[in-house]
């Protein structure tokens, strides 16, 4: 039995109650935060481009905020009239956090975040069975980029509060934009109001159920690719008031997991739950539950009975179920979707210049605590890109080198969450003992090694610096008779260059 890492569960597709961000109203024009001058690339030697983003989520707004520290102007259009985020709990690898600490704001994040202490990895029925993350290796786990939990909300807000800060670079957010359509060969997007606005290029960062990518497939010739499926699994979610487990006392069986701030695992036959404690006294429970092949998908969050919730666990861990018996607990209930993997991301000829990122490029199932993470490593690797010297008539080498940089990683992850969801919802039997036995000897840390120890931002600046190179090669070689072509030869170069660790 093949079995890949396992980690804690990441909540997703949740609609929570109405972030109001006071700074941003129908459109914005907002300066800048920059950590400081010394590390900031100059500009003053390369030319400012006008960025599109389509979409104002943690992708949108992370995007933006690289790519105006790398010089660059953005507009980023949300459909919304007030910005919000879905999604309650998130967990924040150190791959996502080294990111927000080069933008600046990961000291305001952690304002509103924890970082937790443990971990644990249990079976439903609560027996131990190994820490879950190694949370306490000096290597991978650091001051400059911790593992953290936090509230969407909050992380929203975070990004908003380094955007609207008074130094170089601006990005200007339209809310209440909806996006009716894009023209590729003119590099325009049209409101349903009518309005265009024109750019050097254009970035889809509108979710999983993205409209921008279904007319990307149409245009290039593949309309009939499937969008957002749904194959069967609903997350239920429990929030519970931790002054309810403390006002229990400590003979409540939850008392522990309500007073340290840890990361709980537990794995069951088709379905995983986790659990972890945020700020503002609550207890975050998430529910992965595979429900019956005729199960109708729901589009965004409903309320669920805490009896549906309990059906759901019955004969799972006293701990779990406890929780579901006290006062002030809310449940709700989505769908958890995914996308067929994206044969291409960019656009990049005569005929427009265009990227998926984010959920829209690459959405993935929630159980390696990547969603959020690697739409931060696309903005991370388009901020390492274009902060270098790049031309408008290098825009389209620029993006497919982003393409290239960020493609063959996403699909790893996505095959390595496809995987684990698998191995986390085993049945019992011999293959779930192997499993555990896996765990219990840490065979899983090569996983978090390689998903956590990396550097997007350096992968985009190196990648960039490698494609020059190579073009450079490439042309010496065309001026002495012995090129024969450049895109191959670059793309081979670039290609294996990505492949050593950053």
């Amino acid at each position: 039995m093949t079995c890949l890492s396992f980690t804690s569960f990441l909540c997703s597709d949740m609609l929570v109650p109405e972030l109001k961000l006071s700074h941003f109203s129908q459109s914005i024009i907002s300066p800048l935060y920059l950590p400081t001058a010394a590390t900031m690339p100059d500009h003053n030697s390369k030319p400012a481009f006008d960025v599109l983003v389509v979409g104002c989520g943690l992708a949108g707004l992370a995007s933006a905020l690289a790519l105006a520290q790398a010089g660059h102007r953005v507009t980023v259009f949300e459909r919304s009239e007030k910005l919000q985020e879905l999604g309650a709990g998130i967990q924040l690898a150190p791959n996502a956090t080294r990111l927000l600490a080069k933008w600046g704001v990961l000291t305001e994040i952690m304002k509103s975040a924890e970082r937790p202490v443990s971990s644990a990895c249990r079976s439903y029925k609560g027996d131990l069975i190994a820490p879950c993350l190694p949370l306490h290796d000096p290597v991978l786990v650091t001051t400059e980029a911790p593992y953290i939990v936090a509230h969407r909300a909050y992380l929203l807000r975070a990004l908003e509060s380094g955007i609207r800060q008074d130094l170089p670079g601006s990005v200007e957010v339209k809310l209440g934009s909806d996006v009716q359509s894009v023209d590729f060969k003119r590099t325009e997007i049209q409101l349903a109001d009518g309005a265009v606005y024109k750019g050097d290029f254009i970035l889809a960062a509108d979710g999983g159920r993205s409209k921008t990518r279904a007319q990307f497939l149409n245009f290039v010739g593949n309309a009939g690719a499937p969008h957002a499926f749904s194959i069967g699994d609903v997350v239920y979610r429990l929030a519970v008031p931790t002054e309810a487990v403390l006002a229990a006392g400590p003979s409540h069986p939850a008392y522990d997991l309500a007073t340290t701030v840890s990361v709980n695992m537990w794995m069951g036959p088709g379905s995983q739950a986790v659990l972890y404690p945020m700020q503002r006294g609550m207890l975050n429970v998430v529910l992965t539950h595979h429900e019956a092949e005729d199960h109708k998908p729901m589009v965004g969050s409903q309320k669920a009975s805490i009896e549906e919730f309990r059906r759901k666990i019955e004969g799972w861990d006293h701990v779990l179920q406890s929780l579901t018996e006290l006062k002030g607990v809310v449940c709700t209930k989505w769908t958890l979707f995914q996308i067929v993997e994206q044969e291409r991301w960019t656009l990049v000829s005569d005929q427009g210049r265009f990227a998926l990122i984010g959920d829209a490029a690459h959405a993935i199932l929630p159980c390696l605590a990547q969603g959020a993470a690697q739409a931060f490593e696309d903005a991370g690797a388009l901020g390492g890109i274009f902060e270098h010297p790049i031309s408008r008539d290098q825009i389209p080498d620029a993006l497919k080198v982003f393409e290239q940089s960020r493609r063959p990683r996403a699909s790893q992850v996505r095959s390595r969450a496809l995987a684990q969801n698998t191995m986390i919802g085993l049945p019992d039997g011999q293959a779930q003992q192997e499993r555990d036995a896996m765990l219990g000897a840490g065979g899983d840390y090569g996983t978090w090694k390689w998903l956590w120890d990396y550097d997007a931002a350096e992968a985009g600046r190196r990648a960039w610096k490698t494609f020059v190179a190579s073009e450079n090669d490439e042309q010496g070689l065309l001026e002495t008779g012995k090129g024969s072509g450049l895109s191959v030869h670059v793309a081979e170069v670039l290609s294996d260059s990505l492949t050593s660790p950053v």
